[in-house]
Protein backbone atom coordinates (compact mmCIF):
# COMPACT_ATOMS: atom_id res chain seq x y z
CA UNK A 1 0.00 0.00 0.00
CA UNK A 2 1.37 3.40 -0.95
CA UNK A 3 1.56 6.31 1.43
CA UNK A 4 1.38 9.97 0.49
CA UNK A 5 3.01 12.93 2.20
CA UNK A 6 0.24 15.37 1.34
CA UNK A 7 -3.35 15.58 0.21
CA UNK A 8 -2.15 16.99 -3.12
CA UNK A 9 0.12 13.98 -3.66
CA UNK A 10 -2.81 11.65 -2.96
CA UNK A 11 -5.09 13.62 -5.28
CA UNK A 12 -2.44 13.54 -8.01
CA UNK A 13 -2.06 9.76 -7.67
CA UNK A 14 -5.83 9.25 -7.82
CA UNK A 15 -6.16 11.50 -10.87
CA UNK A 16 -3.39 9.55 -12.61
CA UNK A 17 -5.31 6.31 -12.02
CA UNK A 18 -8.61 7.88 -13.11
CA UNK A 19 -6.97 9.13 -16.31
CA UNK A 20 -5.58 5.66 -16.95
CA UNK A 21 -8.99 4.08 -16.32
CA UNK A 22 -10.82 6.55 -18.57
CA UNK A 23 -8.21 6.05 -21.29
CA UNK A 24 -8.62 2.25 -21.13
CA UNK A 25 -12.41 2.52 -20.88
CA UNK A 26 -12.50 4.79 -23.92
CA UNK A 27 -10.56 2.25 -25.99
CA UNK A 28 -12.74 -0.62 -24.73
CA UNK A 29 -15.88 1.42 -25.45
CA UNK A 30 -14.66 2.12 -28.98
CA UNK A 31 -14.02 -1.61 -29.37
CA UNK A 32 -17.54 -2.36 -28.10
CA UNK A 33 -18.94 0.14 -30.60
CA UNK A 34 -16.94 -1.52 -33.38
CA UNK A 35 -18.27 -4.96 -32.39
CA UNK A 36 -21.84 -3.65 -32.26
CA UNK A 37 -21.47 -1.97 -35.66
CA UNK A 38 -19.92 -5.16 -37.06
CA UNK A 39 -23.07 -6.99 -35.91
CA UNK A 40 -25.10 -4.68 -38.18
CA UNK A 41 -23.55 -6.63 -41.04
CA UNK A 42 -24.47 -10.02 -39.54
CA UNK A 43 -27.85 -9.85 -41.28
CA UNK A 44 -27.65 -10.69 -45.01
CA UNK A 45 -27.83 -7.63 -47.21
CA UNK A 46 -30.53 -8.76 -49.66
CA UNK A 47 -30.83 -6.85 -52.94
CA UNK A 48 -28.90 -3.83 -51.72
CA UNK A 49 -25.11 -4.18 -51.80
CA UNK A 50 -23.46 -2.59 -48.77
CA UNK A 51 -20.18 -0.77 -49.21
CA UNK A 52 -19.09 -1.00 -45.54
CA UNK A 53 -18.73 2.71 -44.73
CA UNK A 54 -20.54 2.32 -41.42
CA UNK A 55 -18.20 -0.52 -40.47
CA UNK A 56 -15.23 1.84 -40.83
CA UNK A 57 -16.90 4.73 -38.97
CA UNK A 58 -16.45 4.02 -35.19
CA UNK A 59 -13.74 6.20 -33.73
CA UNK A 60 -12.15 7.29 -30.48
CA UNK A 61 -12.23 11.07 -30.64
CA UNK A 62 -10.49 12.25 -27.50
CA UNK A 63 -9.42 11.50 -23.96
CA UNK A 64 -8.45 14.40 -21.74
CA UNK A 65 -7.84 15.17 -18.12
CA UNK A 66 -10.01 17.68 -16.29
CA UNK A 67 -9.36 19.37 -12.96
CA UNK A 68 -11.11 16.57 -11.06
CA UNK A 69 -11.01 13.59 -13.41
CA UNK A 70 -10.94 12.74 -17.07
CA UNK A 71 -13.33 12.57 -20.01
CA UNK A 72 -13.43 10.69 -23.28
CA UNK A 73 -15.54 10.73 -26.39
CA UNK A 74 -16.22 8.04 -28.96
CA UNK A 75 -18.37 8.56 -32.02
CA UNK A 76 -19.41 7.32 -35.40
CA UNK A 77 -17.75 9.40 -38.09
CA UNK A 78 -20.41 10.86 -40.33
CA UNK A 79 -17.96 13.17 -42.07
CA UNK A 80 -17.29 10.78 -44.93
CA UNK A 81 -19.48 11.70 -47.88
CA UNK A 82 -22.13 9.10 -48.56
CA UNK A 83 -25.10 10.44 -50.43
CA UNK A 84 -27.38 7.70 -51.78
CA UNK A 85 -30.86 8.80 -52.78
CA UNK A 86 -30.09 12.40 -51.80
CA UNK A 87 -29.68 11.70 -48.07
CA UNK A 88 -26.63 12.70 -46.06
CA UNK A 89 -24.42 10.22 -44.24
CA UNK A 90 -25.77 11.08 -40.78
CA UNK A 91 -29.33 10.37 -41.97
CA UNK A 92 -28.36 7.02 -43.48
CA UNK A 93 -26.51 6.01 -40.29
CA UNK A 94 -29.58 7.10 -38.31
CA UNK A 95 -31.70 4.74 -40.40
CA UNK A 96 -29.20 1.95 -39.71
CA UNK A 97 -29.27 2.63 -35.94
CA UNK A 98 -33.06 2.67 -35.78
CA UNK A 99 -33.43 -0.60 -37.68
CA UNK A 100 -34.65 1.16 -40.82
CA UNK A 101 -32.09 -0.56 -43.05
CA UNK A 102 -31.34 -4.23 -43.59
CA UNK A 103 -28.97 -4.98 -40.74
CA UNK A 104 -28.91 -5.31 -36.97
CA UNK A 105 -29.72 -1.83 -35.70
CA UNK A 106 -29.38 -0.22 -32.28
CA UNK A 107 -25.58 -0.57 -32.32
CA UNK A 108 -25.12 2.86 -30.69
CA UNK A 109 -27.83 2.19 -28.10
CA UNK A 110 -26.22 -1.14 -27.16
CA UNK A 111 -22.82 0.55 -26.84
CA UNK A 112 -24.18 3.34 -24.63
CA UNK A 113 -25.65 0.68 -22.34
CA UNK A 114 -22.25 -1.06 -22.10
CA UNK A 115 -20.09 1.99 -21.36
CA UNK A 116 -20.91 2.44 -17.63
CA UNK A 117 -19.93 -1.18 -16.92
CA UNK A 118 -16.73 -0.81 -18.92
CA UNK A 119 -15.76 2.34 -17.00
CA UNK A 120 -16.66 0.80 -13.66
CA UNK A 121 -14.50 -2.24 -14.42
CA UNK A 122 -11.51 -0.09 -15.37
CA UNK A 123 -11.87 2.10 -12.26
CA UNK A 124 -12.17 -0.97 -10.05
CA UNK A 125 -8.99 -2.47 -11.55
CA UNK A 126 -7.07 0.60 -10.50
CA UNK A 127 -8.76 1.90 -7.37
CA UNK A 128 -10.54 -1.17 -5.99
Amino acid sequence: MASYKSLNALKSAILKEVRSAVDAAAQESKNALQENVDEFYSIPEGRYHRIGMLQAAPQLDTVFETKNGAMAQISINTGTQYDPAGRDTETIYGYAESGGLIGKGHFWERTVAEVPGILEEEIEKRLG
